[in-house]
């Protein structure tokens, strides 16, 4: 199993999971401290995908406003993950009205994926 720093995602070796990171010097404890939707939020910057497409569903499922504007900044750091990018676009539908979710909607209705693009134009079209 690999294992990561939970602040910059540096691989950790099993044995050093309880040392302060060798590259930013976080400390795992001090990391779990800090509110859950946060850690999904930073989570979104995950280089692993597959960490990734769990944070998307929590928040979606979380439904806090909070977290629209770093979904859809996922969605444009990796355009070529259409699934991920649509994954978004369902959480963003679960989340609470908002201006946030608003603004979030039209980053992604410029998507480079057309099927994102009709994806947002659909969830907007629905009363």
């Amino acid at each position: 199993m690999q294992f990561y720093c939970p602040v910059c995602f540096a691989e950790v070796a099993a044995d050093e999971r309880d040392a302060p990171c060798r590259v930013c010097g976080a400390r795992a404890e001090e990391w779990q401290r800090r509110d859950y939707t946060e850690r999904l939020i930073h989570a979104l910057r995950h280089p692993n995908p597959e960490v990734r497409m769990g944070a998307i569903i929590s928040l979606g499922n979380r439904r806090d406003p909070r977290a629209a504007l770093p979904l859809a900044e996922c969605a444009l750091a990796h355009p070529i993950d259409v699934v991920q990018a649509l994954a978004i676009v369902r959480a963003l539908h679960a989340i609470l009205p908002a201006p946030e979710r608003e603004t979030a909607l039209d980053m992604l209705a410029a998507h480079p994926a057309r099927a994102v693009r009709r994806a947002v134009a659909r969830m907007r079209s629905e009363p």
